[in-house]
């Protein structure tokens, strides 16, 4: 190849990359002039850009919050759960109290301490909001009441409860304890 022809390519190759470069500018200046002729569009596509990564921010944080009330009520009922088993135990003492309180008084003891005693611990139980299931003369309920027997007795009416074996609790409005009881049946005649 000559040094003319070299320097023709050489030419050509600048010549072209003027072009291109003129090419660039103009289709900047044109998205310029674009931009500058409708700047209502470019602020709309940014302010639906921007409502879009609203709405996403909004939904990622309702769910966050739903996440933590979710935590919180689970933790709640696990503390109250835990409680309750301690309150439990707190009652088995409870009954043991009354039952020595009773014993005792069958034998002419004096029971004053133990009247003190079971008051404090009923005043806890009522802090607690812990409360005694109603039974005796009451229609069976078998949301309240657990049967351990069946009575034929012609002098109440049948699914009433004559007699409670075991006292019943109701913790916040939840039964905590079933009472036992016995229940009458209607009498089979022979």
């Amino acid at each position: 190849m000559s040094n003319n022809e070299k320097n023709n390519n050489v030419l050509d190759e600048s010549l072209d990359d003027v072009v291109s470069n003129d090419k660039n500018l103009d289709d900047k200046n044109s998205n310029k002039i674009k931009t500058k002729e409708s700047p209502t569009v470019f602020y709309k596509l940014q302010l639906n850009e921007l409502k879009e990564l609203l709405e996403k921010e909004k939904q990622k944080s309702l769910r966050l919050l739903a996440d933590y009330q979710n935590l919180e009520k689970q933790t709640v009922a696990r503390i109250n759960a835990r409680g309750d088993k301690i309150i439990l135990d707190f009652l088995t003492v409870y009954e043991d109290f009354i039952r020595a309180k009773n014993a005792y008084e069958k034998e002419g003891g004096n029971v004053g301490s133990l009247n003190g005693i079971i008051k404090n611990m009923e005043s806890i139980l009522d802090h607690y909001q812990v409360k005694p299931i109603e039974a005796e003369g009451k229609k069976l309920d078998p949301k309240l009441h657990e049967v351990v027997q069946e009575i034929e007795d012609p002098n109440h009416e049948e699914g009433t409860i004559v007699k409670e074996i075991a006292k019943g609790y109701i913790i916040r409005d939840e039964v905590m304890k079933y009472s036992k009881v016995c229940v009458s049946k209607k009498l089979i005649k022979k």
